[in-house]
Order: C-alpha cells, then sequence, then structure tokens
C-alpha cells in the first residue's frame, strides 16, 4: 500500500549531465537505462547490461527530419562521443521522471511523448527507457529515463551534429548567472511544473483523482519532511543483503508511518461522510487531514495551499453537493449537479475558498446576503456554538417536515429551500438568498411547530415580504408579534377566505353525494343498515319504487354514473311517498308491476 493520500501522485523530477570529467560514458549510460549491449567507438570499450531487469520499453525519439541513424542506439551515441572533444565534456543530459501508477502501461507512451515534446521540439533526440523495478510497498514503480542530446543535429558536421550546444535545450533546464533567465533553478523549477501538469492531464484522462504537485513541502505549507533520496543501486543491494541500512530503515519507517495516517484518514472521512452530528475530532495536528481529503476527492485540481486551517467542517454526504463551513463562519456550496457556487455568511475565508474552486470548476460564484431574520418572541440569540445533541435534533425537525437538504453545523442548522437558505440556530433564523413564499411557508411551519405558534420579525424586511409572512401566518394559524396588517391586506385576506369557505362547501357536498351513492348501491343489494342511512326520498326510491329485479340490476350501476342522478333518484322516491303515505321503507318492500306501468329508474 502506498503511503502517498488518497489525492496525491508522485512527481518525482530529477535532471542531471553526463560528464565526461566524472568518468561517465554518454554510451554506457545508454546501455544501463536500455538494458542493451552496446560497445563505445571513441574508446573501444563494451557496455553489456543486457542481462538488467525491469526495463520494460526503450525506444529513440527524434526530429521529423531526422537520418535513420539516429533511431540505432549504438551509432547515435557513438556519434555524440566523437563530436565533444574535451575532456569535461558534458555529452549528454538526462531527465528522470516518476510515471503514476494510475496510468495503465498503455497510456504510458503517449504520456512520455507529452513529456519529451518540448525537447524534441528544441532539437534534441531522446532516448526512453521504461523501468518497472518493486517499490518498498512491494507494488510496481514504474518510472522513465529520458537521455538527451546536447547539440542539435546538423548534417554538414563530421559526426552529424552541430559544433556548439544546443541553446533552446539547455534555456529548459539552465537558468541564472551566465545562463540568464533569472535566478539559479528557475528554469529547473518551471520544468517541474510542466512535467506535473502533463501528469495531471494523463491522470485525468484515465479517470484518477490523485493529482502531482512539483512544489516542495515547504512551499505548500505541508508540515511533513522530504524523504532522504533511494537510488536504484542502493535498493539492489539491500535486496541483496535483505535487510536495511541506516538511510532505507529510515525511509521505511517515515512511509509505514504515513500510510498509518493515510489509513486514518479515510476511516475519519468515511466517519465524516456516513455518521450523525458534526464531524469527529481527531488528534491534534491532523483534525484538518481528513477534511482536506473530502475536498480533494471531489476537486482534485482545486488549489487548496494554505486552506485546511479555514476548514471547520465539509459536509459531504450528497454526491451532488458539496458544503463547507470555515472557520469564520462563512459557507461554501458547490453544487455539482448544476455546476453552480454559493456563499453566504462571513464572506472572509468562505470568499477566497469559493474562487480557489471556481477556478479549477469554471463554476460562476454567487454571494447569497442576508435577507431577513426572524425568531421566538422574547427569544435570545445563541451565544455561542450549538451543541451537537441540539443541532441533530433541530435537523431531524426540518427533515420531518419534508426538507431533505438539510446539514447540522455548530453555527446552526442549514436549510436549503429552493434558491434561499435557512440558517436555524433554534430559536433564530436567519434567511439568505431570495425571500420565496417557499422560503416563508417553511418559516412559519418552524414557528407554529417549534415556537408555539408565535412569531417574531426581528430583522430588516421588505414590507411586501412581511405582508406574506402575515397571510401565510393566518394560513397557518401562528400569531406575527409587532405587525399591524393594512386594511388592503385584510381585505385580501377575507377574500382568500370567503373562496376557501366556498371551495370547502363545493368539496363537502361532493363527499356527501358520493356517500349517498355508496349507501344507495348497498341498499339496493339488501344492506338494511345502509338503508337506514338515506334520507327518506331515497329509502322510498330504493325500497319501494324498484322491483326486486330492477334492485339487482341497479346494485351493479357504478357510482360515478349515480351521482349525477341523485336528485331524480330522490324526486322519483318523493312521488311514491306521496302515492303512499302509509309505506314504511324499514326494508325494501317487493312491489311487482307490469312494465308497462313501471318507469324506467336506470340512468340513460
Amino acid at each position: 500500500m502506498t503511503s502517498l493520500s488518497d489525492h496525491e501522485a508522485i512527481c518525482h523530477v530529477t535532471a542531471s549531465v553526463v560528464q565526461r570529467s566524472k568518468g561517465r560514458s554518454a554510451v554506457a549510460a545508454s546501455a544501463y537505462r536500455a538494458a542493451a549491449r552496446l560497445t563505445d567507438a571513441r574508446t573501444g570499450e563494451t557496455w553489456d547490461y543486457s542481462r538488467k531487469r525491469h526495463v520494460t520499453n526503450s525506444y529513440v525519439t527524434a526530429p521529423a527530419d531526422a537520418p535513420a541513424w539516429v533511431y540505432d542506439r549504438e551509432a547515435l551515441w557513438c556519434r555524440v562521443e566523437l563530436a565533444e572533444s574535451r575532456r569535461n565534456a558534458v555529452t549528454a543530459r538526462e531527465v528522470t521522471i516518476s510515471i503514476p501508477r494510475d496510468l495503465p502501461p498503455e497510456a504510458w507512451r503517449n504520456f512520455l511523448e507529452d513529456v519529451t515534446a518540448p525537447y524534441v521540439h528544441a532539437g534534441a533526440i531522446v532516448d526512453v527507457a521504461v523501468h518497472c523495478p518493486r517499490a518498498g510497498d512491494g507494488e510496481e514503480q514504474p518510472h522513465a529515463h529520458l537521455l538527451l542530446t546536447t547539440r542539435a543535429l546538423d548534417l554538414s558536421g563530421p559526426q552529424g551534429f552541430a559544433a556548439t550546444r544546443n541553446p533552446d535545450l539547455a534555456a529548459l533546464f539552465e537558468s541564472g548567472g551566465r545562463h540568464g533567465g533569472g535566478r539559479r533553478g528557475d528554469a529547473l523549477k518551471l520544468e517541474r511544473a510542466r512535467i506535473a501538469a502533463v501528469i495531471n492531464d494523463h491522470l485525468r484522462a484515465a479517470g484518477s483523482k490523485r493529482r502531482a504537485d512539483a512544489r516542495s513541502y515547504r512551499a505548500r505549507g505541508d508540515p511533513r519532511a522530504p524523504e532522504p533520496k533511494i537510488g536504484e543501486q542502493r535498493m539492489a543491494s539491500v535486496r541483496r543483503a535483505r535487510r536495511h541500512d541506516r538511510r532505507t530503515a529510515l525511509v521505511a519507517a517515515l512511509r509505514e508511518a504515513r500510510r498509518t495516517e493515510t489509513q486514518l484518514t479515510r476511516l475519519e472521512a468515511q466517519m465524516a461522510l456516513t455518521a450523525r452530528g458534526f464531524p469527529k475530532r481527531t488528534a491534534p495536528g491532523r483534525q484538518q487531514d481528513y477534511k482536506l481529503a473530502l475536498l480533494k476527492e471531489r476537486h482534485p485540481d482545486a488549489d487548496l495551499t494554505d486552506v485546511a486551517a479555514d476548514l471547520h467542517m465539509v459536509d459531504a454526504k450528497d454526491s451532488r453537493r458539496l458544503r463547507i463551513l470555515t472557520r469564520d463562519c462563512g459557507w461554501v456550496e458547490v453544487d455539482d449537479q448544476a455546476g453552480t457556487m454559493r456563499t453566504w455568511g462571513r464572506p472572509g475565508r468562505a470568499a477566497n475558498l469559493a474562487q480557489r474552486l471556481s477556478e479549477a470548476t469554471g463554476y460562476p460564484i454567487e454571494s447569497l446576503s442576508r435577507t431577513a431574520t426572524a425568531g421566538r418572541p422574547g427569544g435570545r440569540r445563541r451565544p455561542g456554538p450549538a451543541s451537537e445533541a441540539e443541532a441533530i435534533s433541530i435537523a431531524d425537525r426540518w427533515r420531518l417536515r419534508g426538507y431533505a437538504d438539510v446539514t447540522e453545523s455548530p453555527s446552526g442548522v442549514v436549510v436549503k429551500v429552493g434558491a434561499s437558505r435557512l440558517v436555524d440556530s433554534g430559536d433564530h433564523v436567519a434567511m439568505y438568498g431570495q425571500v420565496s413564499d417557499d422560503a416563508i411557508r417553511a418559516l412559519v411551519a418552524k414557528s407554529a411547530e417549534d415556537w408555539g405558534g408565535s412569531l417574531v420579525l426581528d430583522g430588516p424586511w421588505p414590507e411586501e415580504a412581511r405582508a406574506r409572512v402575515w397571510i401565510e401566518a393566518q394560513r397557518q394559524g401562528v400569531a406575527l408579534s409587532d405587525y399591524e396588517p393594512s386594511p388592503d391586506l385584510l381585505a385580501a385576506w377575507e377574500a382568500e377566505q370567503g373562496g376557501a369557505a366556498g371551495a370547502a362547501t363545493a368539496l363537502k357536498v361532493v363527499r356527501n353525494e358520493a356517500k349517498e351513492a355508496d349507501h344507495l348501491l348497498a341498499a339496493a343489494s339488501g344492506d338494511v343498515a345502509a338503508l337506514k342511512k338515506l334520507d327518506p326520498d331515497l329509502k322510498a326510491f330504493v325500497a319501494s319504487f324498484l322491483d326486486d329485479e330492477q334492485r339487482a340490476e341497479f346494485s351493479k350501476q357504478d357510482r360515478a354514473e349515480l351521482i349525477p342522478e341523485l336528485h331524480r333518484f330522490r324526486a322519483l322516491g318523493a312521488a311514491e311517498r306521496a302515492d303512499r303515505p302509509d309505506l314504511d321503507v324499514a326494508t325494501p318492500a317487493p312491489r311487482p308491476a307490469p312494465a308497462d306501468e313501471r318507469p324506467e329508474a336506470r340512468p340513460s
């Protein structure tokens, strides 16, 4: 298991030169890196590394107009050595870069082509060798060695190279002093940053959320110390001896400690995604790690340097939305489904964090101002943060009202209501964004259930919004303190009540007719209890007007067909009662009659 955190990728980039004065040969360097057997034409010495393991691929990349001999590794580097006459000549430049494990092997060559493209464009020939040895954690550790020619091609020269070093290539690696271009090391920093960007492009294409960062831990504000360097030869010696030396033992201990920290961070992040209430506190010095990990998991391309200390809470339980509380009580909400970002509360740290996230995502930032506040009459604003138990209780009550997007936090429970955000701290609610009818309805429902049916608007409210609150309060039976409705508002409420009363009466009539139709059908089927529930006219209709055969047929009718005919049935029953004053309709009585004397009762 790697010692890196879940959002980090290795960014190992080193640059060096093959210098003759140090006893090095470009032919030997190429033979070792490519696991080949090459003979140096200048010295006659043969270098055979064909038995070297872990070399998975090697090839030469050159400018488009290069002659065929540059792709012959031995011919290429022999010409390079012969082109240099000085004892301290630099015969080649080497760049070693790590290949992220998240890149599949079939993507390595395209990745390396993007890395080497500027070198080839500058006129260099690049000898590429890919190594894939085992790392300390037992997994593969792919990396590439790039051996670059220091002179551009010039076929008019005796060896096919220019008489002087290639200045375009040197400018990519050297700066400061006689090289110009700023301070010493600036060019190499830029080159490392470029390679890190290439790594990240390919990680993104591979669907990985890891990202490489070429900066040092110190430049990132990371308290970790860099590991001592371990080369392939030292690791080979350790494997042969089957025991660590002092340096490898130190590195192994550091990596084991980091693996443990990574596992703890992963566990804490999982707890934050599943546990109720506030995110759990962790050990001092590490309590920000899992919050940063949650952010990096969602937005790996964001530059979050120096923002870990600003994070007070990260709510990532909703896979479509991320909500962050900063330590100065500012909020940032990132909606990945809609591609939007909102901030509210104190703008300081929240604004900085939103800007970082916006640069990575391209989401526009909308700042929600506090538009209204309300509370329980006589209630006091909380002097400090809410307890976890109280926040859970408040949030659960909002969920019971049907609001799903609810976040518990020490600064209050955040409830999303359309484009508005309500922050409920118990006896007080602050509204951010639009004062919508839905938000007002939610606020009044809160006061009806939690504040004893009383509500006071204790902050600046638009007058038209106050009027809407008063109307909604009347609907829900809530007393709105310190507000006197205007005559127009009272008239509007009375009109609404009248319309509601008429609608309620009509609905009641419809419901009663449906009941009567059900009782009528049951009575026709012989249900005496249903017969007794009918009014006298309908009793007379079903018990005396209809005969047995008609009642049996009548009971098969659909209720919806009978309701429009109830008035006709009632008239027929009234006529039956008038013709027979002594009629007893306690039970259906058969009354056979000739068909031509009996009117048809079934609705047409």
